[in-house]
């Protein structure tokens, strides 16, 4: 049983983990934008798609209106 719950605490942590890097980019994405860097540069810098990164700051914009 400890070696379940040890496994269901370590996945736990990863989905964290990764939750953390995707919020971190998307705060990266959305100041570099509001520097005025082009999308593919952004796309570039954060290891994404460019549709990707095109969508997360359509998605801002949407939100500040």
């Amino acid at each position: 049983m400890c070696h379940e719950m040890e496994k269901i605490y370590s996945e736990g942590m990863e989905s964290g983990e990764k939750r953390g890097e995707l919020k971190a980019k998307k705060e990266t994405i959305l100041s570099l934008a509001e520097m005025g860097i082009p999308v593919n540069q952004i796309a570039k810098a954060v290891n994404l798609s460019e549709k990707d990164v095109q969508k997360w700051i359509d998605e801002n914009l949407c939100a500040m209106k």
